[in-house]
């Protein structure tokens, strides 16, 4: 009897480092902070049917303002780079006999009018050719027909009621330069982020068995990020079994296409234990439900899984564990 207490105990301590590995760092923050002493920290002892922890999920709590703090910065920074040159096509000077002189200030660039080239007709309305018998062409102003409006935008009509129309030369905007394309490209800095996830049930003393979804954290997404692939990836995967085997997983990452095309992925593995992130397509502003399944489970009954994600283009809004993986084990949240 009392070398099977030993055993259950020697699998509780096993298994509870795997699972326990990271509440223990946040656990050793919160004593430094309220000042609590390892020796006057309570000791308890665990029975086996009470070895649970409920299915959990840790995140950072600031996301909000981290997304604020982060869209900011990039605002910041590119309305930076914009003064800073104007800046300094405003006060460049140079030296002329010790005399300093200042440039004046550059104008902000206008709407150039829109050109074609049109061929040149005699008086008859035949093209004119050069000797070579070549059509001659010139270049002229696209011009359009608008409405004559008045100071309050309303249409100016004649003593008959007709509404007047003026020529106008068609306009656009003139192409960007490098240093405006420059400016432009200073948009987005990543800033990642994890979230850890951890459960543990040791109380029917044997491993649990299912197939399928796993996990599932849903994300929204930033409305003023940049269209691209944002990774969502493993960077911890601690799974132990009930005889304290510690499980190492094939992980197949995934991410979030923002208005962008999916990378394709690999599929899970035929035969190995493996995990994967099923990457998903949103759009800006919208919410994107990333799911990870499991495939070829060899039994577990405690893990510490974390997921690195980029917090500057967005913020995690609800966590859970998946259908299958419910189904299976009846988790408790916290």
């Amino acid at each position: 009897m009392m070398n099977d207490s030993k055993n259950y105990l020697k699998k509780i301590i096993l298994t509870l480092l795997i699972a326990s590995c990271s509440i223990a760092c946040f656990g050793c923050n919160q004593e430094k902070e309220n000042n609590i002493s390892e020796e006057d920290t309570p000791r308890e002892t665990m029975d086996i049917s009470e070895a649970k922890l409920p299915l959990t999920f840790i995140h950072d709590e600031d996301d909000d303002a981290s997304n604020t703090d982060a869209t900011k910065a990039q605002q910041d920074a590119k309305e930076d780079a914009t003064e800073n040159k104007d800046d300094t096509s405003n006060t460049d000077s140079n030296t002329d006999n010790g005399n300093a002189k200042s440039s004046t200030a550059a104008e902000p660039e206008k709407n150039v009018a829109v050109t074609e080239h049109v061929e040149v007709t005699d008086a008859s309305g035949q093209p004119v050719t050069d000797s070579a018998g070549t059509v001659q062409t010139q270049v002229v102003n696209v011009t359009e027909q608008v409405k004559v409006t008045d100071a309050s935008g309303q249409a100016v009509t004649d003593s008959a009621g007709t509404v007047q129309t003026q020529v106008v030369n068609v306009t656009e905007a003139p192409p960007a330069t490098e240093a405006t394309q420059a400016t432009e490209a200073i948009t987005y800095t990543p800033t990642y982020d994890v979230c850890r996830s951890y459960w543990l049930d040791m109380s029917q003393q044997s491993d649990f068995f299912f197939e399928g979804e796993f996990l599932v954290i849903e994300f929204q997404v930033n409305e003023n990020i940049p269209d691209g692939n944002y990774p969502i990836t493993f960077k911890k995967t601690d799974i132990a079994s009930w005889d304290a085997v510690k499980w190492d997983p094939v992980c197949i990452d995934g991410e979030v296409a923002v208005n962008s095309d999916l990378t394709a992925q690999e599929n899970l593995p035929d035969s190995d234990f493996g995990l994967k992130i099923n990457s998903v397509a949103v759009k800006q502003g919208e919410t994107a439900t990333v799911t990870v399944d499991l495939a070829n489970n060899p039994g577990f009954c405690g893990f510490v899984l974390e997921v690195e994600y980029d917090k500057s283009a967005m913020k995690i809004v609800s966590t859970s564990g998946g259908a299958d993986f419910g189904n299976a084990v009846h988790y408790i949240t916290d």
